[in-house]
């Protein structure tokens, strides 16, 4: 996208974040309620050490899987905030509960510290953490950077289609590749991982 006459390429190493319920689902009841979603109001912990450079704390809920509304530059990643992590990377986390920000601008976060709760804000048509590393602190006007996670559990795939069906209430069908425990990798599109 072109910001301010730059090219810009916010999301290409961006995730979006869900956990799937007990049952293997994204959500179990109305589609449109928010309690359906059992990861809906989820601790959200801040990824590394920084200083919070950015945020925003004043977007609605969005129904679930509903298009969103009200959409506009200021608002597309919801309630959202930015942290500077040093040596020109920025760590954004996005579509958090109204309200439920634990920090504000200046403060200094920890790796492992709560900063918000996962919400259905902004761009979004179900509740999920969207997460990136970048090389400034608007979202928008940024480049998406690269990055690892440091260690977690490889539990499968996704079966060819079966995100559509998550998102009608279908048991996750997870194909048994990419299985076990991974150390510095970036997860890919419909894997599945854990990190206990």
């Amino acid at each position: 996208m072109a910001v301010n006459g730059r090219l810009r390429v916010p999301e290409r190493f961006a995730i979006d974040w869900i956990r799937l319920d007990a049952n293997s689902r994204l959500f179990t009841g109305n589609a449109e309620d928010l309690a359906s979603y059992s990861f809906y109001g989820a601790e959200v912990h801040a990824a590394a050490d920084g200083v919070v450079v950015n945020l925003y704390d004043q977007a609605d809920e969005q129904i679930p899987s509903q298009p969103a509304r009200g959409i506009v530059p200021a608002n597309i990643g919801g309630n959202m905030l930015v942290t500077d992590i040093g040596n020109g990377a920025y760590a954004f986390y996005a579509h958090l509960q109204r309200g439920s920000l634990r920090v504000k601008l200046g403060d200094h976060v920890k790796a492992g510290q709560v900063i918000g709760l996962v919400g259905n804000t902004g761009n979004s048509t179900a509740p999920h953490l969207h997460f990136q590393l970048m090389d400034g602190p608007s979202p928008l006007n940024a480049n998406s950077l690269p990055f690892v996670l440091t260690r977690f559990s490889g539990q499968g795939v996704l079966a060819p289609g079966n995100e559509e069906e998550l998102e009608q209430g279908a048991v996750a069908r997870i194909e048994p590749r990419w299985r076990g425990d991974h150390v510095n990798q970036l997860p890919l599109n419909d894997q599945v991982v854990d990190f206990q």
